[in-house]
């Protein structure tokens, strides 16, 4: 009996000499990674694509995710939250914002921000990605010429920027190239940023263009974009070309293919670079080569696969001319 008291007691103090060290010994503390957009969940396209990113590389790497919904002005901090924890790493969405991004750069310099979306922003500690969506777009110009009957295509742009000209510029080169004798009119929905939340006005647009003789459409205008979609769907015989996610799901009938920016892949890759030691800083563009880009088919539409394919080496050249010339220029 007294080796097995004893037995007892020896387990007991191990067991408590256990519990003992993991109270000493403090778990490592989870990374935060502090995630910054504008706009509203649910728009079937960029903001949902970088969100997904965003939870796959949660999952895969295991922090926590700290989320900022901007709101125009530098009172949000995206490095100290309202908890007192620091982030491991920013990541903050869409051009707009490189004013904010270099305020806080400049005050935490220590802490890697990334722009996603947006041209080459002052800082040491910040790293730009931007897309070129020339090529794509391009992809989806030949897929237009090849399926009007009418020969007079439409866009529907948020504005008249740069974040926006390599899609329309691709889009129109791309049309050119299989038809000379098309015309693609483009119109833009606002001056500013609204542009990218205007559904109605985006329907409105779709109306008048299709009453114009226009049988397809290429939207180019973020949440305005399922508006005109939904206008399509009661207009027979429109087709539309959707943008930033695959929009077939929207109206399987009318969305024939859907030029994406693979915002998800590149938040995970920039995470993962991250948590990996890349050093800070730094720009990069990415493109239809570098998988930042595609043009996503409706599957409804298998007869659209083998134009594509044809075409896509010569996409993906005239894409690097574009860049090399807007370089230069």
């Amino acid at each position: 009996m007294k080796r097995v008291y004893s037995s007892i007691i020896i387990a007991g103090i191990l067991i408590c000499m256990a519990v003992a060290i993991l109270l000493i010994v403090p778990t490592p503390a989870r990374p935060v990674v502090t995630f910054v957009y504008n706009g509203e969940k649910g728009d079937f396209g960029y903001l949902d694509s970088a969100y997904l990113g965003l939870i796959l590389a949660r999952d895969d790497f295991d922090f926590i995710s700290r989320e900022i919904l901007w709101d125009g002005s530098d009172s949000q901090d995206p490095v100290i939250g309202d908890d007192g924890k620091r982030a491991d790493l920013v990541l903050i969405l869409g051009d707009m914002m490189g004013g904010y991004a270099e305020t806080f750069a400049e005050k935490y310099r220590e802490t890697p921000i990334v722009v996603i979306d947006a041209g080459p922003v002052p800082g040491d500690s910040i790293r730009s990605v931007s897309f070129s969506m020339y090529g794509a777009s391009y992809l989806a110009g030949v897929l237009a010429a090849n399926q009007t009957k009418t020969e007079k295509i439409g866009v529907i742009a948020a504005k008249d920027a740069p974040v926006i000209s390599s899609f329309t510029d691709g889009f129109a080169d791309g049309v050119y190239s299989r038809n000379p004798d098309a015309e693609v009119s483009i119109i833009y929905l606002a001056d500013d940023d609204t542009g990218f939340t205007m559904p109605e006005k985006a329907a409105e647009v779709a109306r008048s263009m299709f009453a114009d003789g226009i049988d397809l459409i290429f939207t180019v205008a973020g949440g305005s974009g399922p508006g005109a979609i939904t206008a399509a769907k009661e207009l027979p015989g429109l087709l539309i070309i959707g943008v930033d996610s695959d929009q077939s799901e929207l109206a399987p009938k009318t969305v024939i293919a859907s030029v994406v920016k693979r915002v998800d892949h590149v938040v995970y890759d920039e995470i993962q670079a991250a948590f990996s030691g890349r050093p800070m800083g730094g720009e990069d563009v990415i493109g239809l080569l570098d998988g930042g880009s595609a043009l996503i088919l409706n599957p409804r539409f298998p007869e659209i696969g083998n134009l594509i394919e044809e075409r896509y080496s010569e996409a993906a050249e005239r894409e690097a001319e574009y860049l090399l010339q807007n370089e230069s220029g």
